[in-house]
């Protein structure tokens, strides 16, 4: 990020007549006009103490840039072609190859992202945190032997917080997903409160007053909670929202149907097709019929209705934070990470026929779809 600020006398601020051009600058900084404008940009090819020292010179001097020239400038230089094999770096992290090649969720991600760099003129080239021998500073020095400066970091399938001691200020970096990252960085990721706003909206029209939810415990803490608060603030029976939501669900169906009795839902939302399976293993005869909603929404699970998450929209969006960022030339862990989530969208199923059945199902590959 840039780390010049600008003048703050006041007096100064109000003299909008007098206006400091790039060569005033340079007069004063006794340096070339090329370095004044890559200084203050934070352009890496300047050295450190040589930007700070323009950066100084121009705040001394009450410099503001011009907005609209500015755009004018990042438009031409956006406009230029991306050097002919320059890439992004797709860091999968603490997820190994074989699952990154078979999960339908993760290569959703990763196609969506491929799809939107290579439209910007990018490629992507994968890394793996998880490789035998792989240490954050060994993949740290890959990444920039390849001259690879742009870092997209896939979501964890396991983890709510994530730490990487990777060399930040090498890169220009932001993460798919919503778990925790230290240090915090630029994110896209799925928008979890606003999705259970929208599923329970959606059940409360369809006359809906006592929808049960069952949430995964570490799924509903890398989603930092916000499909439970969500629970409680628009629930249709605000009262009783405490009573209805789960957090895991026991493995005793003794307990599960005693629950479900004390409770007497009218739908039964979950945090993946995970807990569907559960539901039918434990053979719950006494819920037939209830409306099953997920909120992942699988494509192979048609017949239940729920929230797309719709991450390859996600991952492309990760992509174009990770290219404002390289056209900015603004590299490291910024001060003020940019946080862009999206709900996902409302899918009605094929049939209304009860998920958790006890008669036989197909198995159905979830895969990481519950570990978002």
């Amino acid at each position: 990020m840039h780390s010049w600020q600008p003048a703050t006398d006041v007096a100064r601020a109000h003299v909008s007549a007098v206006v400091i051009t790039l060569q005033q600058i340079a007069r004063a900084a006794d340096c070339s006009l090329a370095t004044v404008s890559y200084a203050l940009r934070d352009d890496p090819r300047i050295r450190p103490e040589t930007r700070t020292a323009v950066q100084k010179v121009a705040a001394q001097l009450g410099y503001r840039p011009n907005p609209r020239f500015s755009a004018l400038m990042s438009h031409i230089r956006n406009s230029r072609p991306v050097a002919a094999g320059e890439r992004i770096a797709f860091v999968w992290v603490h997820t190994p190859r074989a699952e990154a090649a078979k999960d339908p969720f993760l290569q959703r991600v990763y196609l969506g992202a491929k799809a939107r760099a290579e439209a910007l003129g990018y490629g992507l080239e994968q890394f793996w945190t998880a490789e035998r021998g792989m240490t954050d500073r060994r993949l740290s020095q890959v990444i920039k032997s390849r001259g690879i400066v742009g870092l997209l970091l896939s979501p964890v399938m396991h983890e709510t917080d994530v730490t990487l001691d990777l060399e930040w200020s090498c890169f220009a970096p932001a993460v798919i997903g919503s778990a925790r990252w230290n240090p915090e960085l630029h994110h896209a990721g799925h928008h979890h409160y606003l999705a259970m706003r929208m599923t329970l909206e959606r059940l409360a029209a369809a006359g809906c007053r006592r929808p049960m939810a069952i949430l995964e415990a570490d799924v509903n803490e890398r989603a930092r909670r916000a499909w439970e608060a969500a629970f409680a603030v628009f629930h249709p029976s605000r009262n009783d929202a405490a009573e209805l939501l789960w957090i895991g669900l026991p493995d005793d169906p003794r307990v599960v149907a005693r629950r479900m009795k004390a409770s007497r839902p009218d739908a039964v939302v979950v945090s993946a097709h995970a807990v569907v399976e559960k539901l039918r293993r434990l053979d719950l005869a006494a819920i037939p019929g209830l409306p099953v909603i997920n909120l992942h929404w699988l494509p192979t699970a048609p017949e239940i209705g729920g929230i797309d998450q719709s991450y390859d929209m996600v991952a492309a969006n990760a992509v174009d934070l990770v290219v404002s960022q390289l056209n900015g030339n603004e590299t490291g862990a910024p001060p003020w990470p940019r946080m862009l989530l999206f709900p996902g969208r409302w899918v009605e199923p094929e049939n209304r026929s009860p998920a958790p059945s006890t008669a036989p199902a197909a198995k159905r590959t979830g895969g990481a779809e519950a570990r978002r």
